[in-house]
């Protein structure tokens, strides 16, 4: 009787682990994918995009940038 309880406890609690270990793998998988390393170029082509900025002011950016 005692058996039964501790044999599906054994194989719920090897589950519970592999489950958790592949969860763990996805995410830093995902993590890793998701690089932040945006340059100054893209995030005044975001700006000038979303309406942030305007031509003029973007292409002054720009030049200054480069120096």
């Amino acid at each position: 009787m005692f058996y039964r309880y501790g044999m599906s406890y054994m194989i719920g609690s090897q589950v519970l682990f592999f489950v958790i270990t592949i969860a763990l793998i996805i995410w830093i998988l995902k993590d890793s994918k998701q690089d932040k390393s945006d340059t100054v170029k893209d995030i005044l082509d975001r700006r000038l995009a979303s309406g942030d900025i305007d031509k003029k002011e973007y292409t002054q950016l720009l030049e200054t940038i480069k120096l």
